[in-house]
């Protein structure tokens, strides 16, 4: 059974969530209901990208994705929708959906408005009610030829440095970087690395998992995910290592 679920910076002690939610009672849709987070970094679109980029699979093809980020105080000239991998998506034309897309993905749609509208529910839980009873975006919506794109944030690689940067520290202070495995393996070629964490802090190797370590030590695994994650075994790698959103993560050749 497909889902709806639900990705914003409202926080979780505001009103709008609560308001989306009565509007969709009021609206009869009985998909069930999932929030991803509402604790996004306000305005943060690359964080909520990110995100969104690693669980969407995780739930039933046809499920719809809404990302509800930036759009508080925020005037757009418009929002979109896109079936992306059997998935869709909702979202403020600000960017967001190019960052889990791309650059060259151009199966974009203009969901219809009536101007300017600052309760979002106003404009897409009418807008739902039709996708899910379509499930087809050409039907009830038209193509958006020009939209916002922004670029995604990928490591540099110069030959003896790959250098990433963390998106995103989940609530144990776990920073996951925009590093992949594929990007990891390219780079060193079966050799082996350093990877500097702090100006202090450093490891030689890829944990499989917290296992490998003992408590208090430092340590990076690829997550089910294929990105880089920097931890401490039962601690805070956000806290201890400074690892903050924005934070550079170099890994050197030896």
């Amino acid at each position: 059974m497909s889902v709806l679920t639900f990705l914003s910076d409202f926080g979780a002690d505001s009103h709008y969530m609560a308001s989306f939610r009565g509007g969709m009672h009021r609206s009869n849709i009985d998909l069930p209901f999932i929030e991803i987070s509402s604790r996004i970094e306000p305005f943060d679109i690359v964080e909520a990208s990110y995100l969104c980029s690693m669980v969407y699979q995780d739930f039933p093809a046809g499920s719809i994705h809404i990302l509800a980020t930036n759009v508080v105080a925020t005037s757009f000239d418009g929002h979109l929708a896109a079936e992306y991998n059997g998935h869709f998506f909702i979202a403020p034309d600000n960017g967001i959906l190019s960052l889990i897309f791309g650059e060259k993905f151009a199966g974009y749609f203009r969901i219809p408005t009536n101007g300017i509208e600052q309760k979002i529910q106003n404009i897409y839980i009418p807008f739902l009610q039709k996708l899910i009873e379509s499930k087809d975006l050409p039907s009830i919506a038209s193509k958006a030829e020009k939209i916002v794109v922004k670029t995604r944030l990928v490591p540099t690689n110069d030959g003896s440095e790959l250098r990433g940067t963390v998106l995103f520290v989940d609530h144990f202070g776990n920073a996951y970087t925009n590093i992949s495995k594929t990007d990891f393996d390219l780079f060193l070629n079966g050799g082996r690395c350093e990877i500097e964490l702090s100006r202090h802090t450093t490891i030689d190797s890829v944990s499989e998992n917290f296992a490998d370590v003992q408590v208090g030590d430092s340590l990076c695994y690829f997550s089910e995910h294929g990105y880089l994650v920097v931890a401490i075994k039962q601690s805070n790698a956000m806290r201890l290592l400074n690892l903050r959103k924005s934070k550079p993560v170099i890994i050197k050749k030896r």
